[in-house]
């Protein structure tokens, strides 16, 4: 049995959830990947957020492909929920242990997006999920009214049009009032920062219509204070 600190609540399609962390004896990098975790198993899990360390037993899955390097099957059965960190704690732990850049995390970019964004090539590289110090978190819209990241890492290097897939910045907005008239406004107040520690992830390998079968740059969590408003899940 392990205690995870979870870092990562990602949203991914359908009912399925990426849930990823740290093992806190191993320091080992852990995604809860067979079988796929669900919304409700974030519920089930006494709504299950950021911060949160659950006792579970897991093992790395030999069948995980680069940069994917990081999943895992657990037994849902032995998991439970034991304590929450504050953010600062969270983040004086993962921050000995944070790259300065992306490009030390993931090796540079394969090709880049016309919005901004970065992809990687599939079936390399190290891993898929990291902690990067930054100097600077920065969110606008795109065209279709979603949070777009853009980033200033600790090595000087700038990054532009990461997608934020926090799954409670997701989900939360769907019955949310305040949302139904400030998302953006609600997303920066929790999101955006300076000298903070981001999440980082690179997708699973999927084929855009302009571009070849690419991993793409996404943003799940930033460690920069305690949230306010995207805490929880409001909606199935």
């Amino acid at each position: 049995m392990h205690d995870v600190l979870i870092l990562d609540l990602t949203e991914m399609s359908g009912a399925n959830v990426c849930i990823a962390g740290i093992d806190l004896k191993s320091g080992e990098t852990v995604r809860l990947s067979t079988p796929s975790p669900t919304r409700n198993t974030v519920r089930s899990l006494r709504g299950l957020v950021p911060g949160d360390v659950v006792h579970l037993d897991w093992q790395a899955d030999r069948r995980s492909h680069p940069p994917h390097v990081e999943d895992a099957r657990w037994n849902r059965l032995t998991a439970r929920k034991v304590r929450t960190m504050a953010c600062s704690e969270v983040s004086a732990l993962v921050q000995p242990h944070a790259f300065d850049a992306i490009t030390e995390a993931f090796g540079e970019p394969w090709f880049t997006s016309g919005n901004g964004n970065c992809a990687w090539r599939p079936a390399h590289g190290e891993r898929s999920l990291a902690s990067v110090i930054v100097r600077y978190v920065g969110i606008d819209e795109d065209r279709s009214k979603r949070p777009r990241i853009h980033l200033l890492d600790a090595a000087g290097k700038h990054w532009h049009g990461a997608p934020l897939q926090d799954l409670q910045a997701k989900v939360h907005a769907t019955d949310c009032e305040s949302c139904a008239g400030q998302y953006m406004k609600n997303i920066r107040a929790d999101f955006a920062a300076e000298d903070a520690i981001v999440r980082v992830g690179l997708t699973r390998p999927y084929k855009h219509p302009d571009h070849p079968e690419a991993c793409w740059l996404q943003v799940t969590n930033v460690l920069a204070r305690e949230r306010t408003h995207f805490v929880g899940l409001n909606s199935g």
